[in-house]
């Protein structure tokens, strides 16, 4: 057993690994002519900053909607609009997720 470096991030990774345990790189027996047998592993990462996002136009949807319906007087413009700016920049991020992976 010998320590070989990741072709991706540059870890020093067994040869007898199947994949890197920092970036998942599929190493398949450090380069030998071994087979995969079908175990590649896609892994995507989503930033930190687009999740948050998400949490937030998520929950500014969530309170938008809670309001509406409790029918709070003088809230309820307030809160469709909550709704729907939450709704459009929940689309928004879920569109450069899909942009950033596709």
């Amino acid at each position: 057993m010998a320590l070989i470096k990741c072709p991706e991030c540059g870890t020093e990774v067994s040869d007898l690994a199947e994949s890197c345990p920092k970036c998942a790189y599929p190493i398949a027996g450090g380069g030998t002519s071994q087979a995969h047998s079908g175990k590649i592993q896609t892994i995507e990462k989503t930033g930190k900053f687009l999740k948050l996002q998400l949490l937030i136009s998520a929950l500014l949807f969530i309170l938008g909607f809670i309001v509406m319906s409790a029918k709070i007087n003088g809230g309820s413009q307030w809160a469709a609009l909550f709704v729907v700016i939450g709704l459009i920049w929940h689309i928004m991020v879920r569109f450069k997720i899909w942009w950033h992976h596709g």
